[in-house]
């Protein structure tokens, strides 16, 4: 098989013009995919703006215990939103606490993550009505790394619905103790996994999954995208994040969902890097973790992430929160990617001599 040069052929050019008049008439591109039977809080693309009160400087006492095990269980505050016009702001009481592992941990970010508990009945009639509990990206050290792993999930919207929509998002942060603001920071608010699978009539089994077990275009589309991004931190057969959802029609296979794109070279978050240890002399490289493929197939991947390389690309650049010269290492770090994959030597060195065989998985069968 050569790729050197592929041919993109009168099926490139048509679903090409397709895909940027689509663009055209409705806008952003990311609103191709998953807004059929999206809550409100998804609905949009605009920045949403809410103040959020809460006993801060309690909840980044508790975030992690140094005793204890991943740093023990945070414990929730009470909390509440205000959102809209402030003549009009709608509020809604909820709780929150710190949440996930290493961005949780002091020594990583100044600020955790946050996992926003609201009471449905609370929220009914609201913005967030129909929500319970949303997981909040925030700054940690840096707001571009945040904004890049929010464009990963909205380039990842592009590709396929069976995917977590999210809502760019920005917070006033405010310590009732004292009432006062202590920061105002971009983050952003992600789909709970649950609607994603009740969206597609379905329902997220944590087992242990083989990739040769879920839908052959799925599991090909999310291992070259993750290779696209330089994504180490997943795997399919211990669900390291990424949500494999079983369709409740048996006769269709398991879909993988992929999350949490934070360790990936696209994003490339500071703190996520050996401390102390200046760039140049870090390792940096592509790892493609996903399945062998045959040549027809391997081509007809190849033909679908070339002709997706504009929507990509209008992702990054049309969005007005991200700096730009990160929009620049954005877009750089992508021409890599289409460099490997429309290039034989390269392609096969960093994709057909590390893709994974049915036998690595069950080698005595």
């Amino acid at each position: 098989m050569n790729t050197t040069n592929l041919p993109k052929g009168k099926l490139y050019q048509f679903l090409s013009g397709t895909l940027f008049i689509v663009s055209i008439v409705f806008g952003n591109a990311s609103n191709l995919f998953g807004q059929s039977g999206l809550d409100s809080l998804f609905r949009s693309n605009d920045l949403l703006y809410i103040d959020l009160y809460s006993d801060f400087k309690g909840i980044l006492d508790t975030r992690w215990y140094e005793d204890s095990v991943k740093g023990g269980e945070a414990e929730y505050y009470e909390a509440k939103i205000l959102y809209g016009e402030e003549d009009s702001q709608v509020e809604i009481p909820l709780r929150i606490k710190a949440r996930g592992q290493f961005r949780r941990n002091p020594k990583y970010c100044k600020f955790p993550p946050l996992m926003l508990n609201f009471k449905k009945k609370e929220a009914r009639g609201t913005l967030f009505d129909g929500q319970d509990k949303v997981k909040m990206v925030t700054f940690c050290q840096d707001e571009p790394e945040v904004i890049k792993e929010y464009v990963v999930y909205k380039m990842f919207n592009l590709i396929t619905d069976w995917s977590f929509n999210v809502r760019l998002v920005n917070v006033r942060y405010i310590n009732t103790t004292k009432n006062k603001k202590l920061y105002e920071k971009i983050g952003f608010l992600i789909e709970e996994d649950e609607k994603v699978a009740k969206r597609h009539d379905s329902e997220i089994k944590k087992q242990h999954h083989f990739p040769f077990d879920l839908d052959p275009d799925n599991e090909a589309k999310v291992s070259m995208f993750q290779f696209m991004i330089g994504n180490p931190d997943w795997f399919y057969t211990t669900g390291q994040n990424t949500d494999i959802m079983h369709p409740k029609d048996t006769t269709l296979a398991p879909m993988a969902v992929p999350y949490d794109f934070d360790y990936s070279e696209f994003v490339d978050a500071d703190y996520t890097k050996p401390a102390g240890v200046p760039d140049e002399y870090l390792t940096k490289k592509k790892i493609f973790k996903g399945m062998c493929l045959s040549d027809e197939k391997l081509n007809e991947v190849i033909e679908y992430f070339n002709v997706m390389k504009p929507q990509f690309m209008e992702v990054i650049n049309s969005n007005e929160y991200l700096p730009k010269f990160s929009k620049k290492e954005c877009a750089n770090y992508l021409e890599e990617f289409y460099t490997i994959i429309n290039t034989q030597d390269m392609l096969q060195t960093e994709v057909l001599d590390t893709c994974f065989t049915r036998k690595d998985y069950l080698p005595f069968e």
